[in-house]
Parts: structure tokens; sequence; C-alpha cells
């Protein structure tokens, strides 16, 4: 029986911990230019109730121009949970590290040339949807780049309650539903 509970317990913390990941439409403003790409994968992770937002090989796309900028990541992040959503906000200075599209080498990155940049996130997620802005201050060139992202994650197998992933409150659903009969 102990061994029965021990698994169980591994079990449920393993599923505490999980990554969504959303097809993102993305739109970028940088001195009222405006650029747009589909298909930018952001990586949403969450471990009870503290999360990571991850851009992977962001570039800025213009007049058929790419410059490669990198990843922008954040982490540590606590959740607030209201009107049936999560939001994360963040503010504070991070470091680009380049990307790995496999298009540009690692010296094309112009991100971590930047060093440390002050940037400004809010993003909101419910199961399959986020949205999210991100405004990045570079001081040196005295503008800041908005980027607006919106996506969606396909569901996922597993997901009982449909809410994007497969996590405990799944195990729990399927709880109330052998209960109920």
């Amino acid at each position: 029986m102990k061994k029965a509970f021990a698994f169980l317990a591994a079990a449920c913390c393993a599923l505490a911990l999980s990554a969504t990941t959303y097809t993102c439409h993305i739109k970028v403003v940088v001195n009222d230019v405006v650029s747009e790409q589909d298909e930018v994968p952001v990586v949403v992770t969450g471990n009870n109730g503290v999360y990571e937002l991850t851009l992977n090989n962001f570039c800025l796309s213009a007049e058929g121009y790419t410059m490669p900028v990198g990843n922008i990541a954040v982490s540590g992040v606590e959740g607030v949970d209201e009107y049936g959503y999560t939001t994360i906000k963040f503010n504070g200075p991070i470091t680009i590290t380049p990307g790995n599209d496999g298009v540009h080498s690692q010296d094309e990155w112009i991100g971590p040339m930047l060093g440390e940049v002050p940037i400004d996130l809010t993003a909101r997620f419910i199961g399959a949807a986020l949205d999210a802005d991100i405004d990045i201050e570079l001081a040196v060139l005295g503008q800041t780049i908005g980027v607006s992202l919106f996506g969606v994650a396909p569901t996922t197998k597993g997901d009982v309650n449909e809410d994007g992933e497969v996590s405990i409150s799944d195990v729990n659903s399927v709880i109330d539903i052998i209960l109920s009969h």
C-alpha cells in the first residue's frame, strides 16, 4: 500500500509541471513600422503557479529583410488566476540569448550583443489560447520594440477537462466522472 501511495504521489508531482507550446501570430511595431509573422512558437511552462515564458528565435522582419534577435525568456513569474485565465507580469531586465533556428549563425543574433535589456511583459492564457504583449526598451537607440502575440495550442491527448494541458486537474476530472456514476 505504501508503494502504491508513493507512486501516486510521484505521478501527481510529475503532472504539476506542465508546458504548453502555442503557435502564435506575432505583430512587431518599431518606430510605427509594423511587421507580422505567423507560426511563431511560444512555450509557457508552469510549476505550482510559477511560470516561464519563452519566445525562441525571435526575428524582426521588414521589407524582405530579417534581423535575427534571439531568445526572449522570463522565468520565476507568479501567475494570478482570475476570471478563468492566468495572468503573468514581468517588468525588469533580461539578457537575450542567441537563437538556434539552423538558418543564422551564433554570431548573427543581435540580442546577446545588447547586454541586459529592460522588458515589460504581460501574458494571459487560458487552456489553448495565449495573448501576450512584450515591450523591449532599447535605450541605446531611444526606442521601444512592441511585440504582440496571439496563439493557440493543440489539444493534448489525455486532456480530460480540455484546459490545454495534461495535469493533476485531469486526474481530478476522471475521479469526479467515476464518482458521479
